[in-house]
């Protein structure tokens, strides 16, 4: 790639086939990889822990610009979102923002300012800031209008964080879609997906380069999954490292401040850099699942081939969940263990999605099934594994910190797993774990509705499910995640254990024609996978996929849940998505379940 200045100073990329590359400049510099650097680190750490302290100075000199905005208020919702959002994707960078907004800098624009308020007010325990959202969702429209004319960090940062906050509106994708477009071409127009450190760039600006590129890189992943939409930046096209060399926030003791209703969590360090690595690195498979099992092109690929993709793609997962750092390994199912920060036990929750998001296609797709009888029902025990795992965090969350400010990831969690044990009750009934965890799952939607308005539609499709399969829950009994005080769960398979039923299959042992999964001998406690009837499980998905006219009203005819599409729209590619369902469908799709096209329909 070519990077041209112009007069202006303003920088853009052009790669071979412009006619603006220059090949022997390309030559020149050839490929630079990222490496650490004791003294950067020192060098970052030092200004970050010195622009730290001249925040209260500035704030009380009146030298930050609020957009006129009281500075009380302004703070208020500046301190809860480098409380809260910040900790997830490290799109913002507080020294630079901070420093610049006092001193007029690159790195602060009015427009990133008041994508933070728009974000922040939703979370604050005042009742009057909550009804602000409007105010500053107009001042950024103002605002964009300017900032469209030529790419800058700050427009991503704030079109990125729009991003996040309009999504879990419920009926803002379409909008959250687009801002997250503006955002990933501004990001390839500056190059941050080629990491060139040339003479113009401080270290402070190849760490919010990176920073930011791979924040949108997860961005770019989760709306994908959500909206049910081909990625826009894929991996093979990066060339900017997973490398961050600010430490200063990794050690920071955190303290939950945006969630107000339990103040008796002692605080922990924030861990926040370690934590937003490993979800780039967790993201970079996701790129991989969304592409392979989820593609267009999946359905013309042959069961084989997909069952040897399922296999290596299961490996990468253990290995990210083998390779975390100490401080961020967490079984939710051990009691009397350190909590760590509500990102931590979000990012355990995604690996899980990603474990269903995997597994469900081969037991929910009736085509692969001639490949390995034994591949529908270990994927499904894979499924309920980390579906009870999904529970799990989910209760530890709730009595930790408050599910009812939980991001919207927990939510499709909650969703993610509710679709595994809706199945599970059906067949083990009343009494059963399953029971319990829907109870929990159902309770999370109702609580998490209040900052994330889209969590209503996952609870209509488990209900509408529940109620097709003849699951009712006994009304008297407490719909709460905290009604389980710990994270073990009253039945005989004692503390903190899966149910026998879905027990855990040897993942060493792969039979013959390279599936990935033992046949049915190798399961542990096998005996007992009998309890479940794997072909009405199976049958539950194709039906809730393709539902009879009488079952719920009438609608426009819906993708297909999983990867490997209907034939009927084997040709269509990805810009013929017909309408999603509408509330009282069974449809539990995984893959673009909260879709643009419900943009409207949840008011």
């Amino acid at each position: 790639m070519t990077r041209l200045e112009a007069p202006s100073g303003h920088s853009s990329y052009y790669g071979r086939t412009s006619a603006l590359y220059d090949d022997d400049l390309a030559d020149r510099r050839g490929p630079k990889l990222g490496q650490a650097s004791e003294m950067t680190r020192r060098q970052l750490m030092g200004e970050a822990a010195h622009q730290r302290q001249l925040e209260t100075l500035n704030y009380r000199s009146a030298k930050l610009d609020f957009d006129g905005v009281d500075p009380e208020l302004g703070m208020h919702l500046l301190t809860l979102h480098w409380n809260r959002q910040h900790h997830s994707h490290l799109i913002t960078y507080r020294p630079a923002f901070m420093r610049d907004m006092a001193g007029g800098g690159t790195y602060f624009s009015k427009l990133l300012l008041n994508a933070i308020y728009f974000g922040s007010c939703k979370f604050s325990p005042r009742e009057e800031v909550k009804n602000l959202h409007a105010q500053f969702r107009q001042r950024v429209r103002e605002l964009l209008g300017v900032a469209l004319d030529k790419s800058d960090i700050t427009t991503i940062q704030a079109m990125l964080v729009m991003t996040n906050s309009l999504f879990a509106l419920g009926d803002e994708r379409s909008a959250a879609w687009i801002y997250a477009g503006i955002a990933f071409r501004m990001l390839i127009d500056l190059g941050t997906h080629l990491d060139n450190h040339g003479p113009k760039f401080t270290e402070e600006d190849m760490e919010i380069r990176r920073r930011v590129f791979w924040g949108a890189f997860v961005v770019d992943k989760i709306q994908s999954l959500y909206q049910g939409r081909p990625v826009s930046i894929q991996e093979v096209d990066v060339r900017t490292p997973i490398l961050f060399q600010d430490q200063y926030e990794e050690l920071e003791h955190w303290q939950p401040f945006a969630y107000p209703e339990n103040q008796k969590y002692q605080g922990s360090p924030a861990y926040s850099v370690s934590t937003f690595t490993e979800l780039c690195k967790l993201s970079v498979i996701m790129n991989s699942i969304l592409n392979i099992v989820y593609g267009v092109k999946s359905t013309k690929m042959a069961p084989e081939l997909l069952a040897g993709d399922l296999e290596r793609m299961h490996q990468e997962l253990q290995r990210w969940k083998t390779a975390l750092p100490e401080h961020l390994a967490f079984d939710p199912s051990i009691s009397e263990q350190a909590v760590p920060p509500p990102h931590v036990l979000s990012l355990h929750s995604m690996f899980n999605v990603l474990l269903v998001l995997l597994h469900r296609p081969f037991v929910s797709e009736g085509h692969l099934h001639s490949t390995s009888r034994s591949i529908p029902t270990n994927s499904f025990v894979i499924c309920a594994q980390a579906a009870t795992r999904i529970v799990q965090l989910l209760r530890i969350y709730e009595r930790t910190f408050s599910i009812r400010h939980a991001p919207y990831l927990i939510a499709y969690a909650t969703y993610v797993s509710a679709t595994i044990h809706v199945r599970i009750a059906a067949q083990l009934g009343p009494g059963s774990d399953s029971y319990a965890y829907l109870r929990t799952c159902l309770s999370v939607f109702v609580k998490n509705q209040e900052t994330n308005w889209a969590a209503r539609r996952a609870q209509s499709v488990i209900v509408s499910l529940m109620k097709k399969m003849h699951i009712e829950l006994d009304a008297s009994e407490e719909l709460t995640p905290s009604a389980h005080p710990s994270t073990t769960d009253s039945s005989d398979n004692g503390p903190g254990t899966v149910p026998a039923s879905i027990a855990t299959p040897k993942m060493d042992n792969l039979e013959a024609g390279g599936a990935v999964f033992p046949a049915p001998g190798g399961f542990q406690d096998h005996d007992h996978i009998v309890d479940l009837d794997m072909d009405a499980i199976i049958n539950s998905f194709i039906n809730a996929q393709n539902p009879s006219p009488e079952d719920f009203y009438p609608r426009q005819p819906q993708r297909p849940d999983a990867a490997f599409h209907d034939p009927r729209f084997q040709d269509e590619g990805w810009n013929m998505m017909p309408n999603f369902p509408i509330e009282g469908s069974y449809d539990d799709a995984l893959f673009g379940f909260n879709g643009a096209a419900l943009d409207g329909g949840w008011q």
